[in-house]
């Protein structure tokens, strides 16, 4: 029996063995991007993956030979981005890597160790699994890096979307997604033949043809190995080419092609529920910060922030240590409490480890750009935040709007301008 384990990073590890004779295989190189060649042993393993999350999700496969293209394109647009990170000096250290995949484990209602068991069992390891985690972590990275400082709102967005929308009743819509891609600065003979495929696919799925099996063999878009499904996405967060049409849909209808930069895109609308109220996830935590300083290295700041943890887990006062040690002055005079923090007031690293804390719990030592934090959460509660601070979630919305659209752009131009050089078809 396979199961399929929840990641936060949108990433769905199957557990099943690889086939036998797998590793029997001989190697060769499948592609060349840049100074990288990506390995035919590396596919196989990536193939036999998005296969069976396809088959979890109850998708018919695409014949084999399409199931590695598609494969293969989404391989070569994540080494591109891996080759930027890499240049950008840009790392994930073991903290954020090791609390990211205790939330992997706990979403799966596992210890780490039993994650670790339960991967091992199924013909995977840790270590590849990590390696995988980290791999997405930097390519989230690099694209906030690359992307979010091209984003730009302005008070008067804000007012123009208040005024055109009922902030309080935020409908949520549950989307699949096919995207016809085209070059940077198509032709129009290479227009019309997009144009054409797209009505032709949507032609297909009006006479029955399933829009996730379509989508996996046929979609140029990041989602098309999961069937094409974007999950659910509230009406702010609607890439910009879908705003003005998903909201007069039906449940079960598929857009006409949509155009945009980066080609026609076929939306099919799923689901839609209200929102009714807001309710966002809220966690009351402390936290002690050590910093490295000229006096103190980085590894000691470290080992002293162990040091602390070692007397708070052996009974000492947490408000006192706190006090006494923490370089946070804003909070150290109150004992090291933060109140309620709700998501996106902290820094990626220090958030992705308190989500992963139960109540009671204190983290290892936590490293962000500020330092070395131990972490405490005191309690957790959903809160109504309808009514509540319209002009940040508004400015929020249009910031994730605009950098869906940009992100769009910037992959489209790190592929053009990179070196690929896919041997995929060679004998």
């Amino acid at each position: 029996m396979r199961k399929t384990l929840i990641a936060p990073l949108g990433l769905a590890f199957v557990l099943a063995s690889l086939p036998a004779g797998a590793a029997e295989l001989l190697d060769r190189v499948v592609a060349v991007v840049n100074k990288d060649a990506i390995m035919q042993s590396d596919m196989e393993q990536r193939v036999t993956q998005a296969s069976q999350q396809l088959q979890s999700r109850g998708i018919n496969l695409p014949p084999r030979d399409v199931l590695e293209r598609q494969v293969l394109d989404r391989m070569v647009n994540e080494q591109i981005q891996l080759q930027l990170a890499e240049q950008a000096n840009l790392s994930i250290d073991d903290t954020q890597l090791n609390a990211t995949l205790r939330g992997i484990a706990k979403d799966n209602g596992m210890s780490l160790e039993a994650f670790a068991d339960k991967l091992e069992q199924d013909g995977m390891s840790l270590a590849q699994v990590r390696d995988q985690v980290r791999r997405e972590l930097l390519v989230q990275q690099i694209q906030q890096r690359s992307v979010a400082s091209r984003v730009r709102i302005s008070d008067r967005e804000i007012d123009r979307y208040l005024n055109q929308q009922n902030v309080g009743s935020d409908v949520q819509y549950h989307l699949a997604h096919l995207l016809v891609a085209l070059p940077q600065e198509p032709t129009p003979d290479q227009v019309k033949a997009a144009r054409a495929k797209a009505d032709s696919l949507r032609q297909q799925i009006e006479q029955g043809t399933d829009f996730a099996q379509l989508a996996a063999a046929e979609s140029a878009g990041s989602q098309a190995l999961s069937g094409g499904d974007l999950g659910w996405r509230s009406g702010g967060e609607l890439p910009t080419v879908f705003a003005d049409v998903i909201p007069n849909m039906q449940a079960g209808q598929v857009s006409e092609p949509l155009r945009s930069a980066s080609g026609y895109h076929l939306v099919k609308l799923i689901e839609k529920r209200g929102a009714g109220k807001a309710l966002i996830s809220q966690t009351r935590a402390r936290h002690i910060l050590i910093q490295p300083n000229p006096n103190l290295s980085d590894q000691q700041a470290l080992e002293r922030a162990e040091s602390i943890r070692r007397r708070l887990l052996g009974g000492e006062d947490f408000a006192a240590l706190a006090q006494e040690f923490s370089d946070d002055k804003g909070s150290s005079l109150k004992g090291g409490e933060l109140g309620w923090v709700s998501p996106g007031q902290t820094v990626s690293s220090f958030e992705t480890a308190m989500n992963g804390l139960d109540v009671g719990e204190i983290s290892q030592p936590v490293k962000s750009r500020f330092g070395y934090h131990i972490i405490e959460v005191e309690e957790r509660r959903q809160q109504d935040v309808t009514n509540s601070s319209q002009r940040d979630k508004v400015r929020k919305t249009l910031f994730q709007r605009k950098l869906n659209d940009e992100l769009e752009a910037w992959q489209q131009q790190v592929r053009a301008e990179a070196y690929v050089d896919n041997r995929l078809d060679e004998q």
